[in-house]
């Protein structure tokens, strides 16, 4: 698959996002700024494709624009419902909120919890989390393909062990299905150095051999 058939697949081109959310181009630059809604996912100007998780990669076809998940115009009407100047602390009251009830299915302690949740919004407003959760409309989302990510690293050494001690074959197999489920496949321009492709196919691959 090309970056351009990923793009089409997965996102939407500015224009059509602003149209999505009911708002102008200009809008929706302004909300950006703000850190109200999460920044595009990708930009393309014909000789790279850049993001904030892999930064500027060097691409062959001629793409241009800003690409956005169509998941994400949640947030974008959100921004617009609120007051002016409070349309950052309505997102974000949403968010964390999410973010806190998702997490305590995974965490017990109120101060992992807090400290989880404010690791997780620079992500959100950076626009990462389009690139790499399957559903970044909602917080339960995010945290599902976080916290599968990060028991799956380290019960793995970041992919690195296929045999962990007290946990099963299947068990194993089955965690790398629910994490490659709650993650995205990644675009061909950054999949070599993806997590998808450490913990799911290259992890897989080596769990065949076992």
């Amino acid at each position: 698959m090309s970056l351009k058939e990923y793009l089409q697949q997965h996102f939407i081109d500015k224009q059509t996002f602003a149209s999505l959310a009911g708002i102008s181009p200009e809008r929706l630059d302004q909300l950006i700024a703000a850190q109200a809604i999460p920044a595009p996912t990708y930009s393309c100007d014909g000789r790279q494709v850049r993001s904030a998780a892999f930064g500027a990669i060097d691409i062959s076809e001629n793409l241009q624009g800003e690409y956005f998940r169509p998941e994400c115009v949640r947030w974008a009407r959100v921004a617009c419902q609120a007051a002016a100047g409070s349309e950052r602390a309505a997102v974000m009251e949403i968010l964390t909120s999410e973010l806190r009830t998702a997490l305590q299915h995974y965490l017990k302690h109120p101060q992992l919890i807090e400290e989880k949740l404010q690791s997780l919004l620079p992500h959100f407003c950076s626009g990462t989390f389009g690139l790499c959760v399957a559903d970044p409309s909602s917080g339960s989302g995010i945290v599902k393909k976080e916290m599968l990510q990060e028991k799956l690293t380290t019960l793995t050494a970041n992919g690195s062990k296929p045999s962990p001690e007290n946990f099963s074959k299947a068990a194993l197999l089955q965690l790398i299905d629910d994490y490659a489920n709650s993650a995205m496949p990644f675009s061909p321009a950054e999949y070599a150095r993806s997590s998808r492709k450490r913990l799911v196919e290259d992890l897989r691959q080596q769990l065949a051999n076992v």
